[in-house]
């Protein structure tokens, strides 16, 4: 009895064991993820406090749902994704899918939506609530963005245009843009709705922008992750790992922290 015992209790840490195998069986060394520290809500590290944010909490969840060790690493966006299609940087988080990209990234299933509008101030608002980023261009509004964005097909049609006459001006700092808006420097901020809206509450002046009822995109982000560093049957693990943490009631807790504040202005 006493025998029988002994190899129940000897198999059922040898399945265990094989299952903490097979869990990371994908993970042949530490991976290198990238982040930003000015996107917030996503990704960002509160002052005196530690790296944190919705896309943070996401990888690390499915990093550690897969057994495997990972190296977090401060870079700007544009950055990132050169090293991602050179190969030395791994996964790179808050990424659309575009042809570019596609010829050198895998990309995850999507994690979150994100919905790219145009802010103004509340006083301009119905002067500008009927436009399109073209029309904004043809009236010659000041408009400011952030480098190395995808905000859609819409804003990469008209971009370049923009440039060319001087309305737009690109920075890395979308905080430095909000400010930018209240202080009447610019006429309009192109941004995630979320990062947004964090940035005028951050400055006790949500009431101060609005977004424009038209979207400039609204759309699934997913991880990248390198074509020259990382296999298909690594990106297939990950995606097995992210669909189970977004299962979860961890996941949609999580969620719920990252909410705009309630009675927050709307499109």
């Amino acid at each position: 009895m006493k025998s029988r015992v002994c190899s129940v209790v000897f198999l059922g840490i040898f399945a265990c064991f094989w299952a903490q195998v097979t869990i990371a069986a994908g993970c042949e060394r530490s991976y290198s993820i990238a982040y930003s520290n000015n996107y917030i809500p996503y990704q960002y590290i509160p002052k005196n406090s530690v790296l944190t944010g919705l896309d943070i909490d996401v990888v690390k969840s499915v990093m550690s749902e897969m057994g495997c060790e990972y190296n977090l690493l401060l870079m700007p966006s544009k950055r990132a994704q050169m090293l991602l299609k050179r190969g030395t940087l791994d996964i790179m988080p808050a990424a659309s899918i575009t042809v570019e990209r596609s010829a050198y990234a895998y990309f995850s299933e999507s994690y979150r939506d994100e919905t790219v509008a145009m802010f103004v101030r509340a006083s301009d608002y119905n002067s500008y609530k009927g436009y399109k980023l073209t029309d904004a261009v043809d009236q010659k509004l000041s408009i400011t963005a952030g480098l190395g964005g995808w905000y859609g097909p819409e804003y990469g049609e008209e971009k370049q245009r923009a440039l060319d006459v001087g309305v737009l001006r690109l920075n890395a700092e979308t905080e430095v843009r909000i400010q930018q808006l209240l202080n009447n420097r610019v006429d309009m901020v192109i941004a995630d709705m979320y990062v947004g809206y964090h940035h005028a509450i951050k400055a006790r002046r949500l009431d101060a922008i609005r977004p424009l009822p038209h979207l400039l995109n609204a759309d699934p982000v997913h991880f990248m992750l390198s074509k020259e560093s990382v296999s298909p049957g690594f990106v297939a693990k990950f995606n097995q790992a992210l669909a189970t943490v977004l299962k979860s009631q961890a996941y949609k807790e999580l969620l719920e922290k990252y909410q705009p504040v309630e009675g927050a202005p709307s499109n």
